[in-house]
């Protein structure tokens, strides 16, 4: 083990090579830093081994084994001297075959070398790529007092030719920034400037108490890329925290400088960043840096959202560069790091290489842009941003050839908004009775609970429909269920809305939606993605299940109270994104990296809570001002298979507000309805293989159970409970076919006091 403690002298003075002048730097009280370099190939340098094996070039895992491979390293003392205001600890790893996705390191801290804290699962950094040769961890913020470190790795997939032939563990205390100095920086935020879209205040390099650094290469910048530190989101000294970001840039991952142009910390304060202004080069968008201006959200964005002051900070900022260098902030052009189109305000996430800034922090830009387009086509106000964009967009229908039609019909929309409109959604309904519901093989829902259909199944809980409204009123389950078959298989997005209002005042009050659910009946809804909304705590979370197990996935605070409230949900199947509003307010943002890409239900759940639904939908996406709507009377395969329906809109701007819904009446003339003395059921072929179609005459409008029975009179398969118009129907039972082996069956069709039977050959 070789300890190479840098030289505290060599901080007093730095000498620039290049021909400038000798700069002092200050010095904060308590700043010191030291790195020690253990071999791995020596014994000594850790307590206990499983699986690994001693090479002459370092620990290797060569062969099969039933222990998980793990070592642990001997405690390290920190050597600081009085360090302040914490210590900032990471590590390197170096070795052959090094993937940072399989190996879990683990640390754990001392005051004294003899009491511990449990251990604690350490992060690789995501703002770097890491090689096969070499990878860092993340820094961990330590309290001041801490004496001792120790670390644990353990790999957590079946590795056959990795070796770790050394590490590095590094410590650093950036000092103590003198109240003067902090004061200096509090004033720095709120001071407007004069000029439109002039340059915001910022802390200079000086002030934070940077490391001088030669200036960087320049280039001009045509995309402003935002980041996370992805580190603690309380400190009591940001500007510490920017010295702490420095060193682990320097002497962690071997960059020149700090990587980022500017950092934005949790007050608005904006702090300067690499040598060379806000043109240099930096290091933070993937080795591919050139033509772009890295801005960095001091914390962790992960899965809360950044406050309010850095957004307001970074609009200003990133306002005063695109006005200065004629950027579109809403606007998108040609970036070599990823060889196509990049939106000019993106996340580091967009060069694909990374996850920063986070879910939470990833969420906010779309309202970034457009509190951007707004300042610079305001003159930006002085600095300070105006309000958000709080002014809704419109959407409007008409049908060619107008509102009566006899076959499939062209629906055309008009949406507007003050800024532009980001998402559009639709909407087919049927009129059975006085009710509006929809084609849910279609992939349509709508649900506003004026009576009970009895097309849905109901688990535990106390389910009921009463007075327009979905009731659940028992408080002792905690997992009750009430679920609707629905195809969700289009690979487009989806929009999923409904009412909620709670009625229990204590308790858990917690309630939510499956979505994209693979078995809506099962506890966990077998695959799917839920929504979940907590009244105890505020808070909404997203969990995936995954072959009926329960996984958490992200957060985000919500304000929940006994009022009703709109909840939308919005999901991608192309790119697993996942985003959750209450009423017009954007809570969560949740990207999936393998996203569930079908589903055939959707389901409400609440834990021991009284509530209230009302008004479930599910809308399509559409990708323009058209869309085809398919229609024929009774007939499954169409969007609209009823004599009178609507077709609805749903559209939302960048700013995430939300229109109200567009809505168009149609009638539909199907010519001289088909009339029938007997309900004869018919089956398609008679003799079926592995697909089959029934055809039979409704008596009127009502839900329609298909079963499958052997000819002892046993259930062996059913169809999801559905919904027909009066007249001749039609139905695929190719998915209840699949499903049976050969043999004989007896087919059975009930709706309301229609009753039939047919013998089926499965071939």
């Amino acid at each position: 083990m070789k300890k190479n403690v840098i030289p505290r002298v060599v901080c007093l003075f730095l000498f620039v090579l290049t021909g400038f002048a000798q700069q002092k730097r200050h010095i904060f009280k308590g700043e010191d830093t030291e790195t020690f370099k253990i071999q791995l190939t020596n014994q000594k340098a850790f307590s206990e081994s499983k699986a690994f094996i001693h090479k002459s070039d370092g620990l290797a895992v060569q062969q099969k084994t039933q222990e998980t491979p793990e070592f642990v390293l001997k405690p390290q003392k920190i050597t600081l001297k009085k360090p302040k205001p914490f210590i900032s600890a990471y590590t390197a790893w170096e070795g052959k075959n090094l993937d940072y996705t399989t190996i879990q390191l683990s640390y754990r801290t001392s005051r004294s070398g003899r009491s511990w804290t449990n251990w604690k699962a350490a992060v690789f950094d995501g703002h770097l790529e890491q090689t096969s040769e070499r990878i860092i961890s993340k820094m961990e913020f330590l309290d001041k007092r801490v004496k001792y470190i120790q670390y644990k790795v353990s790999l957590l997939e079946e590795m056959t030719t990795i070796t770790i032939s050394n590490v590095q563990l590094f410590h650093y205390s950036p000092g103590e920034t003198p109240k003067k100095i902090q004061k200096q920086i509090r004033e720095r935020v709120g001071k407007a400037t004069k000029a439109a879209c002039a340059k915001p205040p910022v802390v200079s390099r000086s002030l934070w108490g940077a490391i001088f650094r030669n200036p960087a290469p320049t280039s001009v910048v045509s995309h402003l890329i935002v980041h996370h530190e992805f580190g603690s989101n309380i400190s009591s000294d940001w500007a510490a925290r920017v010295r702490s970001i420095q060193n682990f840039h320097i002497n962690g991952n071997g960059w020149s400088d700090i990587g980022y142009n500017f950092l934005v910390d949790p007050n608005g304060v904006i702090y300067e960043g690499r040598a060379g202004g806000d043109n240099a080069i930096g290091a933070h968008f993937c080795a591919r840096n050139r033509n772009t201006m890295g801005v960095c959200m001091l914390g962790d964005y992960s899965s809360v959202t950044p406050t309010t002051a850095t957004q307001n900070s970074l609009k200003s900022l990133l306002a005063w560069k695109a006005d200065k260098e004629n950027i579109n902030p809403i606007g998108s052009s040609f970036h070599y790091s990823i060889n196509s189109s990049l939106t000019h305000i993106a996340g580091h996430r967009d060069a694909g290489c990374s996850v920063c800034p986070g879910n939470g922090g990833y969420a906010t830009l779309g309202s970034i842009r457009s509190g951007v387009n707004s300042l610079v086509a305001n003159g930006c106000s002085g600095g300070t941003p105006p309000p958000s964009d709080t002014t809704p967009p419109t959407t409007s229908i008409s049908a060619v050839g107008g509102s009566t039609q006899t076959d499939d019909f062209m629906v055309n929309f008009t949406d507007n908004d003050n800024v532009g409109v980001t998402r559009r959604y639709y909407q087919v309904l049927e009129k059975y009775g006085s009710s509006f519901l929809a084609n849910r093989r279609k992939g349509f829902f709508n649900e506003n609970f004026d009576q009970d259909f009895g097309v849905y199944d109901k688990g535990a809980g106390s389910w009921s429909v009463t007075d327009g409204r979905l009731m659940q009123t028992n408080t002792t389950s905690d997992n009750t269920l009430w679920s609707s078959y629905l195809i969700q298989d289009s690979g487009l997005p989806y929009l999923y809305e409904f009412a909620a209002k709670l009625t229990s005042t204590t308790g858990p009050r917690k309630f939510g939606i499956h979505i994209m659910s693979s078995d809506g009946t099962l506890s966990q809804r077998g695959n799917s993605y839920l929504i979940w909304f907590s009244g105890e705590d505020n808070k909404v979370r997203i969990y995936e299940t995954v072959n009926n197990v329960l996984y958490f996935r992200a957060i985000a605070d919500v304000s929940l109270d006994n009022n009703w409230a709109k909840y939308r949900v919005t999901y991608s199947p192309a790119y697993g994104v996942l985003q959750i509003w209450k009423n017009n307010e954007y809570l969560l943002n949740w990207t999936d990296s393998s996203p569930i890409n079908s589903g055939v239900a959707i389901s409400l759940r609440t834990n021991k809570t009284a509530i209230e639904f009302d008004d479930l939908k599910v809308y399509k996406y559409r990708d323009g001002s058209s869309v085809l709507v398919t229609a024929g009377a009774s007939d499954n395969t169409k969007d609209l298979r009823t004599t009178s329906g609507k077709i609805k809109s749903m559209v939302r701007d960048d700013a995430g507000n939300w229109s109200s819904p567009g809505n168009l009446d149609i009638t539909m003339n199907f010519g001289k309805s088909f009339t029938q003395t007997q309900n004869t059921l018919t089956l398609y072929p008679n003799e079926v293989t592995d697909r089959a179609t029934i055809k039979w005459t409704q008596p009127e409008y009502g839900v329609v159970n298909i079963s499958v029975f052997d000819l002892q009179g046993k259930p062996v398969a059913k169809m999801p409970k559905d919904y027909m118009d009066k007249g001749r129907s039609e139905l695929d039972i190719s998915p209840l076919i699949g499903i049976l082996p050969s043999g004989l069956y007896l087919l059975k069709l009930t709706s309301g006091s229609y009753r039939e039977t047919i013998r089926m050959i499965k071939k």
